[in-house]
Order: structure tokens, then C-alpha cells, then sequence
């Protein structure tokens, strides 16, 4: 097997990353036609359906790609300026998965955001009353957040100036980045209070649009490395002493003209159409349902209650 940076060599699948089992099976040989660099972590990198070989559990069904796993380095190297340029609508996401926090943990509280990229969460947190503090692997997202103003360690967790107990933590769109995502639930659990409040959002790739989008579903990317459905992402948090007490699927914000190009990349190049000028000014909320978002807590917090929408 190659290294984790170079082009996978379809080894074995190794042990589930969620429930420990030996059996996985290759469902997916590689499409990484090269070496991945930093801009394949790009937050805004629209090379969908390129990825690393996958492999299914067949105890769990959980997909893994576990020839690509030390991918911190790619990360403290990435650089977006894609991101920072559609930062407008995103800060209209973050506003929205703040107000969800709020319901939840009402401000004032202590607010911890994993992933925090340019702070745009940790913004909005701070203006509902949280106290808000952020951690991000990439040198030059984090640089970003610093200067603007908010408090972002660079790194990731375990970190040596995060330092709990936090009333809320957020992970929206991370934990199919890792290898070990129980080991990062349990990390984020032990910085908890004990009646915290986990909100976290990741790809349903048993969702209906993955099944209509194949192997060109946009959440196919190099940097997701982990590929959740509700039932197994609540059987990671289990394993980690979590248990889900609300279940949706969120809304994002997007500019016409980014929605416009993502949608030209699925054409042949000889049909591609530049975005009309006047789709830069528009905002577009939208939910295709192929995001899960759960509010979880920790086990012995309180009486089990769910709620789903």
C-alpha cells in the first residue's frame, strides 16, 4: 500500500472505524487519478466523485477509505480563497445552526466550534451573546479568523488551549474527514458539560440524492474520507457515550453563481455556460435533504428524548 498522500493501492479495508468489525469489502476502487495536494481539501473543491478507494463494513455498513487517513497535513496547508468569497451566504448558514444552538443551550454559554474555518459561526455565536472559541487545522483559515478578530487555536483536538467544560460544541461538516471519528466524539465529549450540547452536521450518503447521484454525488470528494447514513452515524456516537436527542436536515445558503457553476461542472466542457452577472447578487437557500444534522448529549445527562423533523 502506498502512502496516505499518494495514489492508494486497494489494499485491505482493515477494521471498521465505527464498530470495530474486520469484514469490509471494496465497494469503490480509487478515482484519485495522482497524488492528492492541499487544493483537493479545499472547502469550495467541486471535483465530485473523485475519491479514494472505498470500503463497506458488513456488520455496520458504515464506507470508509482507510488508504487515505493521515490527512493533517493537507489540511494545515489548504488555503480557500473561494471560501472567504462566498463567506456572505455562509454566514447566513452559521446564523441558522446558531439560532438551532440557542433552542438547545441558550446563550449566555460557552461555545466550542471544531472546524471553525474563518470564524464565521464562531461570528455569529459571539453576537447571540455566546463566548465562542474555535479550533482549525489550516494555517490559513485560522490566520483568517485571527484576524478577524476571533479566538481560533490552529490545530485540532486534543488541543492544549482548549480547555472545557463547553455548554455547546459544533462539527458541521468534519467528522467525515477523520479516521477515527468515534475517538473525535469521545475527545469532544470529555470537553463537554454534563448536560452539553454536540450540534453536528454531516453527509447522508444513504440519502435519496445519493442514490440519484451515483458516483457523482457532490459529497464524493478526495477529503471525505468517512461516509455516514443516521444509523450509523448514531452508532458512532453510542461508542463515544452520546445519544441523539434531535434529528433534521439543514438548510445552506449559496450565491446563484456558485450553485451555477457547480452545476456547469456536471456538463461536457463544450456545453459549459458563464453565470449571468445579475446570479452574483442573488442568495439561494437550499435543503436537498442529503445532509444529517444531529443535536446529541451525553449518556446519564438527563431522561432520553428524541425529537425528528
Amino acid at each position: 500500500m502506498t502512502d496516505s498522500v499518494g495514489k492508494p493501492a486497494h489494499g485491505g479495508g482493515g477494521s471498521c472505524w465505527v464498530c470495530g468489525s474486520a469484514k469490509t469489502v471494496l465497494v469503490r476502487p480509487s478515482t484519485i487519478p495522482e497524488k492528492i495536494t492541499a487544493d483537493a481539501f479545499a472547502i469550495t473543491d467541486a471535483n465530485y466523485g473523485v475519491t479514494a478507494a472505498i470500503f463497506r463494513c458488513e456488520c455496520c455498513g458504515f464506507l470508509q477509505c482507510p488508504e487515505t487517513t493521515d490527512v493533517l497535513a493537507l489540511y494545515e496547508d489548504m488555503e480557500d480563497p473561494g471560501y472567504t468569497q462566498t463567506a456572505g451566504p455562509r454566514a447566513l448558514q452559521a446564523r441558522r445552526l446558531v439560532k438551532l444552538v440557542g433552542a438547545f443551550c441558550p446563550a449566555p454559554a460557552r461555545l466550542l466550534d471544531v472546524g471553525a474555518g474563518i470564524g464565521l459561526l464562531l461570528d455569529e455565536a459571539e453576537k447571540r451573546g455566546f463566548s465562542a472559541v474555535g479550533v482549525e487545522p489550516s494555517r490559513w483559515l485560522s490566520a483568517r479568523a485571527q484576524q478577524g478578530g476571533h479566538e481560533v487555536h490552529c490545530g485540532v483536538l486534543p488541543h492544549k488551549d482548549i480547555v472545557g467544560p463547553f455548554d455547546a460544541v459544533c462539527l458541521i461538516d468534519v467528522i467525515e474527514h477523520v479516521s477515527d471519528p468515534v475517538g473525535l466524539l469521545r475527545t469532544i465529549r470529555d470537553v463537554m458539560a454534563p448536560d452539553g450540547k454536540l450540534i453536528m452536521v454531516t453527509p447522508d450518503v444513504k440519502s435519496v440524492m445519493a442514490r440519484l447521484m451515483g458516483r457523482n454525488w457532490w459529497h464524493f470528494r478526495a477529503a471525505h474520507i468517512g461516509y455516514f447514513d443516521r444509523t450509523t452515524l448514531e452508532k458512532a456516537c453510542r461508542a463515544a457515550g452520546l445519544r441523539p436527542i434531535h434529528v433534521s436536515r439543514p438548510c445552506w445558503y449559496f450565491n446563484a453563481d456558485y450553485l451555477w457553476d457547480r452545476v456547469m461542472a456536471y456538463l461536457p466542457v463544450r456545453l459549459r455556460l458563464k453565470a449571468p452577472r445579475m446570479l452574483a447578487r442573488l442568495t439561494v437557500p437550499l435543503n436537498l435533504y442529503d445532509s444529517i444534522l444531529f443535536v446529541v448529549e451525553p449518556v446519564g445527562s438527563g431522561d432520553e428524548k428524541r425529537s425528528t423533523q
